[in-house]
């Protein structure tokens, strides 16, 4: 497939012109990458951006005694690495492909040159970076006040409205997840998870294979914000 083609199914870069995508095509090296292979690593750090076109990523910590802990879950159209200018992971993330994935890296000299002469992927970023600390700072309150079960019902919402198609009042997450994911991703463990996934099933919220959630049902019930 034209290399071209494919970053203009980009999120970040669907406003570009086409002279434009014709330059960036000229420094955007394009690649497909294995189910399991770590992008990024503390031990293997790339200054540069990826753009993910196809398939999805997880981000993910590790503790000091090896336990790996999920930050985030990408896919299709999100954007992740860093330069010496910007940055959307930090320096001890972990970034894997959980399926085929097909990615687009811009090295960090020509990113920064790009930049400079294209101001408008500049304000892209900033709110591609606004939005990223917005849910963040949602997790991290949810936590604080609000129960597991929210908690869970909370991402779920969140995940599918990033990646999930919509049915009438069901969604799909649209990523795959597992409940040693959520648990990590909320603060909670693998057996709490399971128990209210259960419950969630059983209250009509939630389907499983495919995992979906009736986006409707929830926010009547506990009250979340679709946004």
């Amino acid at each position: 497939m034209d290399k071209l083609m494919l970053l203009s199914q980009i999120n970040l870069l669907d406003e570009l012109p086409e002279e434009e995508f014709k330059k960036l095509g000229e420094v955007t090296l394009t690649a497909p990458i294995k189910k399991g292979t770590i992008i990024l690593s503390p031990t293997q750090q790339m200054r540069s951006f990826f753009f993910l076109k196809k398939g999805q990523v997880r981000l993910y910590k590790v503790s000091s005694t090896g336990k790996e802990f999920t930050v985030d879950l990408l896919s299709e159209g999100n954007v992740f690495g860093e330069t010496s200018s910007f940055s959307l992971t930090e320096s001890e993330i972990y970034a894997e492909t959980m399926v085929d994935s097909f990615v687009c890296t811009l090295t960090k000299d020509r990113f920064e040159d790009f930049i400079r002469q294209n101001p408008d992927i500049a304000i892209n970023l900033i709110t591609i970076l606004t939005s990223k600390l917005k849910e963040m700072y949602q997790i991290t309150e949810s936590i604080a006040y609000k129960d597991v079960k929210y908690r869970i019902v909370l991402l779920l919402m969140q995940l599918s409205n990033r990646f999930g198609v919509r049915s009438g009042e069901w969604q799909t997450v649209g990523v795959k997840i597992t409940q040693n994911d959520i648990a990590s991703m909320i603060g909670s463990s693998r057996e709490t998870v399971s128990l209210f996934l259960g419950e969630l099933e059983k209250e009509e919220v939630i389907m499983k294979k495919p995992l979906k959630i009736n986006t409707a049902l929830a926010k009547e019930l506990y009250e979340v914000d679709e946004g």
